[in-house]
């Protein structure tokens, strides 16, 4: 081979040689380099719930209005004109206070009238009854005598009666509500004068579905009722059970139940608005949780002390319409209430807010 081949070949010789070093170099790099650690996942944010401690009621609301326990409407016992009639809506009465005046000048008369037979029957039974005593009349004539002056006394009495109830009086303690006549007009006893409400006692009537019957009857003495009144503002009322009809209503399938205001009603009046509810069922001293903490229906997640999800399968036994009865060792934990649709298990959290359940 001549010098100048030879001087051909050995830049290429070179070349391969430099090639290889240089693949030999970038193996060596990927191969022995630092190898990075994954970057970690950012905890998730999540919204936490402390059980809560205390009572949860199971309720029922029921809309209704208040009424008195009494309502009296006042009609007259005979006719007339009515002179007076001094009772309007809104007075205030007494049990024998004077309401309403019939004329009464027809009914002296029929008094006087009555009174003169009754004074000629009396004499003539008495002038009877001697003769008979003595032998001189018959009895015949003393069983006549007799009856004639029983009727006359009959009529005396009832023309007195007549005569007192042209004065008419108020029968209970109350309110006038309405007023149904005018002075002057003319009344019988088939036309209402007043109409009187009690206000001492002041109840509300609820119409409860039947299927509550039995839960009703078994918790009368016993069942926890209180009544909102808007117009007399947030305050409630305690009410107790005072009578459960006996019967069920065919046509709205619901019993009535009549409940007693215990507190003071000085200022309420008949037919102001009530919204009543009745505790049907309680649990005292319990743990509970939101049902917004509930996944599924069946599912509580938490937060462990490594900061970490975890969750447990549960199903309520005891509720209402917005918290469950929780087993009290699980009275501890921060339950999550926001965010666990997004968990898995062993993730990684981080606390956004705490609140306690019922606050």
């Amino acid at each position: 081979m001549s010098n100048d081949e030879s001087r051909k070949r050995f830049p290429m010789r070179y070349l391969v040689l430099l090639l290889l070093v240089g693949l030999a170099a970038v193996v060596w790099f990927v191969l022995e380099r630092p190898r990075t650690a994954p970057a970690e996942q950012a905890p998730l944010p999540v919204d936490v719930v402390l059980p809560g401690v205390g009572t949860i009621e199971k309720t029922m609301t029921i809309y209704s209005y208040v009424k008195s326990d009494s309502v009296v409407t006042i009609l007259p016992k005979v006719s007339g004109t009515l002179l007076s009639l001094d009772a309007g809506i809104g007075t205030i009465l007494r049990a024998g206070e004077t309401v309403a005046q019939i004329d009464p000048q027809p009914y002296r008369l029929a008094l006087d009238q009555a009174r003169a037979q009754y004074d000629g029957a009396k004499s003539a039974y008495d002038r009877t009854n001697k003769l008979y005593d003595a032998g001189s009349a018959s009895r015949q004539n003393y069983d006549q005598a007799l009856a004639q002056y029983q009727n006359a006394q009959s009529q005396y009495e009832l023309a007195q009666l007549q005569l007192g109830y042209t004065t008419i009086s108020s029968p209970v303690d109350g309110t006038v509500i309405q007023r149904h006549v005018s002075q002057g007009a003319l009344v019988s006893p088939s036309v209402p004068l007043v109409t009187i409400s009690n206000a001492h006692t002041l109840v509300i009537e609820t119409e409860v579905p039947e299927m509550d019957a039995r839960t009703f009857e078994k918790q009368k003495s016993s069942m926890q009722i209180r009544a909102v009144i808007p117009a007399m503002g947030a305050n409630p009322y305690t009410l107790r059970i005072r009578n459960i009809a006996p019967a069920i209503n065919v046509h709205t399938r619901t019993f009535a139940v009549q409940c007693e205001i215990e507190d003071d009603t000085a200022d309420i009046l008949p037919g102001m608005f009530a919204v009543v509810t009745f505790v049907v069922d309680h649990r005292s001293s319990v743990a509970y949780l939101p049902f917004t903490a509930l996944v599924g229906g069946d599912r509580l997640w938490f937060v462990n002390s490594s900061g970490t999800a975890e969750s447990i399968a549960f199903t309520p036994s005891f509720s209402n319409n917005d918290y469950f009865e929780i087993p009290s060792q699980y009275a501890d934990r921060r339950f999550i209430l926001s965010g666990q649709h997004f968990l898995s298990a062993g993730a990684r959290v981080k606390v956004a807010s705490t609140t306690r359940a019922g606050t």
